[in-house]
């Protein structure tokens, strides 16, 4: 038996994967039947609707704003406007919703694995069966949902000395701004006097773990296992991606210690990148952003951002503001 837990948008794509093939699963989350974060959330369009659509689902339906040009800035830097390759932003939690329409959800905690069971840890920042790891880096963010913003296109400002960012993003009506960062003083003055009519407040993992995926009968997808973008914080997308990657393990694989050394090994090839940029992260956290091994990630850094959706396209810049 599969027995997921976390109902976010890693074991609600799993679910709704295995769910269409018939695999035996079952599927927990304690959070109350329609429970909604209020935010929308920016990811690249082209690879989401990939995705949505092998689960059965129209990507199209779940888009709110497309980005235009994308401003980019930082301390001391000018605004500059960078192209989109598919920057969106998109109703993630309805998204999550249709992908487990035809799915039992059980509100409660999941129950330990028997000997037979794999219990799938999709509970991302708390990692409840994988377990606390030591070396753990997050970043707290605080979001609200505003009626306007201080610009019309998709916005961020980064903080100096990798320090998180500041943003904006154009919602179906209205704005997603929010801050995240280390520094509770940074979000605070970034948000001081922006007006609101929802807010959140959540933790980010920005330290991969793929050192840490299993735990006993337990494997780690998602965020649980660190597959958010140390340099752009995105999450949803590398969260299906680790997810579909479980699946297909599980659909041609019924040993566990095999599940363990395939999915392990397909996890690191398709974001063992994320190891090299959390390095980058935090030799900008320390000011050592000029070494040689560092600049090498550069070119990582600009593919990382294409990917989320935005053609950076001057790697200079770029450089410039990691290092500020």
């Amino acid at each position: 038996m599969i027995v997921i837990a976390g109902s976010g948008v890693a074991g609600s794509y799993l679910a709704g994967r295995l769910a269409a093939t018939g695999v035996e699963f079952r599927l927990y989350d304690p959070k109350k039947p329609g429970f909604r974060i209020p935010c929308g959330y920016a990811t690249n369009e082209v690879t989401f609707k990939k995705y949505a659509g092998l689960a059965g689902l129209d990507g199209d339906t779940y888009i709110q704003r497309r980005a235009g040009s994308v401003i980019i800035t930082g301390e001391g830097m000018p605004e500059l406007h960078f192209p989109s390759t598919g920057l969106c932003t998109i109703d993630k939690s309805r998204f999550e919703g249709d992908l487990v329409s035809t799915v039992r959800v059980e509100r409660r905690m999941a129950p330990l694995p028997g000997e037979d069971d794999i219990l799938v840890d999709a509970t991302g920042i708390s990692r409840h069966y994988l377990g606390a790891a030591p070396e753990d880096f997050t970043m707290h963010t605080t979001e609200y949902l505003s009626g306007s913003a201080s610009h019309g296109e998709f916005y961020f400002r980064y903080f100096s000395g990798g320090h998180g960012y500041y943003w904006e993003f154009p919602l179906e009506q209205g704005y997603h701004v929010g801050a995240g960062s280390d520094s509770a003083v940074l979000i605070r003055k970034s948000l001081e006097n922006i007006e609101h009519s929802a807010i959140m407040a959540r933790d980010l993992r920005l330290r991969p773990l793929f050192s840490r995926m299993f735990s006993g009968r337990a494997v780690g997808v998602g965020e649980s296992i660190g597959t958010v973008s140390p340099i752009t914080g995105e999450g949803i997308l590398p969260s299906i991606e680790c997810a579909e990657l479980l699946f297909q393990t599980i659909s041609h694989e019924t040993d566990f210690q095999e599940i363990k050394i395939k999915y392990g090994n397909a996890v690191r090839k398709k974001f063992g990148h994320y190891e090299k940029l959390f390095s980058l992260l935090m030799d900008a956290r320390r000011g050592k952003m000029a070494k040689p091994a560092s600049l090498a990630v550069i070119p990582a850094v600009k593919k990382d951002f294409r990917n989320f959706g935005i053609d950076l396209g001057i790697v200079r810049v770029l450089k410039e503001l990691l290092i500020r």
